[in-house]
């Protein structure tokens, strides 16, 4: 027998080398975002039959991983689970794990009843007020209990169904598997499954968010002021209603029991639920009025409104509809091109829809969907905030706009960017622009504004993203544009780069060597070529370039090529024109039309 002599620290690697080699030579392709738990359930049981007969919801993992970055807790039915599933990464985002079983108040209720304690357990696991995962590797009765829970209204973030057995296991994961209440859920068919495999499958998704061992870092991300708005109007209605069932009967009885919302419970057009703790709740003693808070939490993203009271009053009024308007705080659009007209307040269409979606929820639960209602959502602090953001400059004065088109905010998203651009694009044309102006960043916009006499609110920044820049402003009707930058971020753009991001490759001095090589060949191209090869900077790069006189050869050829890429992109819809600077603010070339363009563009 070949034992192999393998260290302590590298038996778990090589098993699951082991693992994906076997799955290979079976020929099983196992789908990227499910492989790693699947490859742990193996580890865990040797028993590749789970390639077969795991399933999976659409996006649980990555639901389950962005409800974990939230803050959800783990509730399993075992105390071997709960003691397998790794503690550590869950609690760096501000989640426990809990298993009920061995509760006192538990186990005396579940006799009474004559049910099980995993089924009493479900019950007191669903009114813990927190998002929850649950991790069901034993009990079919805690199955059967959530499925009837979820036809009650209530929406756990994802269900992990493997008990192992013979009686009602099998049926009890088909439950869930054919929820008709969309929540996501990890099941293995049959009856294999186990405590140990619950707790692999949640350590799975523990160990995508946990950097110590070398996985997949992730931040944590957050909501929508939109989210938050249409969660406050959601508790402040239900707190309104309840309020006028009390009054409605004709006596004081209630009065005095008004009973405080603290947590609600929405869901974002993303597919994933909101548990939001509702603060500074206050009535109007007229009875028609009731206004509360969400505190705005933006993740790990860099976001300004993090921390802000999203502040959201509901009323009763005579006519019947849903009226939403914007308070104090919240800024009113002054410009053509944005979400809203002018005039209204920046509260965007999706989060409207949000609010609207969620009071109506409210309304039909009672039977109620006549009533008219009056919503206002302020931003306590919101025009201090607003100096921070981009709404000065997109004509959105007096506060921050209610945004969001999923509900939820990924943390310096690359989408974010782009959606600013778009944003800010379409504001350019809504003002009958007839030329794009637009650079990489503030060191493009600062010469504009410095060296060219160009109002600097009127330049997009593109930040990296050069090519959906191109493509946006070809979409929203844009025919000429003028692209201003330093060398460093545009030479790339020379080589046909779409994303000048270094992530996506440097490649500055190869693009501007084989463009010296053009115009020089010999032992004095190699020269150049050695020492552009150990030039850090581009200003270096030019100053070598200068030097060897071949400047106003190398560099308009450059910008041409920056023009033909940025055309070609376009499919010859745009025209586009450039200008590129180097150190000092100091213009290097331009295309022959750019400060034609640029007149035009004030």
């Amino acid at each position: 027998m070949d034992i192999k002599h393998i260290l302590p620290s590298d038996i778990e690697k090589t098993s699951l080398s082991i693992i994906r080699k076997e799955l290979a030579e079976m020929g099983k392709t196992l789908p990227e975002d499910t492989e790693a738990t699947v490859i742990r359930v193996i580890h865990t049981t040797a028993d590749f039959e789970y390639a077969d007969t795991m399933m999976f919801s659409e996006g649980a993992v990555e639901k389950a991983l962005d409800a974990i970055k939230r803050g959800a807790h783990i509730v399993t039915d075992t105390n071997m689970a709960l003691s397998g599933i790794s503690k550590k990464t869950l609690a760096r985002f501000g989640g426990e794990v809990h298993c009920f079983m061995a509760d006192e108040e538990v186990a005396k209720e579940a006799k009474e009843r004559n049910v099980t304690r995993a089924y009493v357990s479900m019950e007191k696991a669903s009114k813990l007020g927190v998002p929850i995962i649950y991790a069901i590797g034993n009990a079919p009765t805690a199955l059967i209990k959530l499925k009837e829970l979820m036809d009650e209204g209530y929406r756990p973030e994802l269900i992990i169904g493997v008990p192992v057995g013979f009686v009602n296991v099998v049926e009890a994961k088909e439950l869930i598997i054919n929820n008709d209440k969309d929540v996501p859920y990890i099941v293995n068919r049959g009856r294999k499954g186990g405590s140990g495999v619950a707790a692999a499958i949640c350590n799975s998704l523990l160990y995508k968010l946990d950097s110590s061992r070398g996985e997949e870092k992730t931040l944590r991300s957050g909501f929508t002021t939109g989210s938050c708005a249409a969660a406050a109007a959601k508790a402040a209605l239900m707190m309104l209603l309840d309020e006028g069932a009390s009054a409605a009967d004709g006596t004081d009885a209630g009065k005095d029991e008004k009973k405080d919302i603290e947590y609600v419970n929405i869901m974002t057009p993303k597919g994933i639920p909101y548990y939001a703790e509702v603060v500074n709740i206050v009535r109007d003693e007229s009875g028609r009025k009731v206004t509360c808070s969400v505190i705005k939490d933006g993740g790990d993203d860099p976001d300004v409104t993090t921390g802000a009271y999203i502040e959201v009053s509901v009323s009763i009024k005579d006519e019947p509809g849903i009226v939403i308007d914007g308070g104090k705080g919240v800024g009113r659009v002054t410009k053509p091109g944005l979400d809203r007209a002018i005039g209204e307040a920046a509260i965007n269409s999706v989060p409207r829809k949000m609010i609207e979606d969620n009071l109506l929820e409210v309304l039909k639960g009672r039977n109620m969907e006549n009533t008219g209602l009056e919503v206002i959502v302020s931003v306590p602090g919101g025009e201090e905030i607003a100096e921070k953001t981009f709404n000065p400059k997109l004509g959105i004065v007096g506060g921050i706009s209610i945004l969001g088109t999923t509900g939820i905010v990924e943390p310096m998203s690359e989408q974010a960017i782009v959606d600013t651009i778009k944003t800010e694009v379409r504001v350019r044309k809504a003002e009958g622009r007839q030329v794009l102006l637009a650079a990489p960043g503030n060191y493009g916009i600062t010469f504009l504004s410095e060296k060219c006499g160009i109002d600097k609110d009127i330049a997009v920044m593109t930040s990296n993203f050069v090519y959906d820049a191109v493509m946006i402003a070809k979409k929203e009707g844009f025919s000429e544009m003028v692209f201003a930058g330093h060398i460093g971020k545009l030479v790339k753009v020379a080589g046909g780069i779409k994303n000048t991001h270094s992530k996506y490759g440097d490649h500055r001095m190869e693009i501007l060597t084989d463009i010296t090589g053009m115009f020089s060949e010999g032992k004095k191209f190699e020269d150049l070529k050695n020492k552009l090869s150990e030039c850090v900077m581009t200003d270096e790069a030019v100053r070598i370039i200068t030097e060897a006189g071949l400047a106003d050869k190398v560099f308009p050829k450059m910008a041409s090529l920056i023009k033909e890429n940025m055309e070609k992109w376009a499919d010859g819809a745009l025209k586009v024109e450039v200008i590129v600077f180097s150190n000092e603010y100091t213009e290097l070339v331009s295309t022959e039309n750019a400060h034609e363009y640029l007149k035009r563009t004030n």
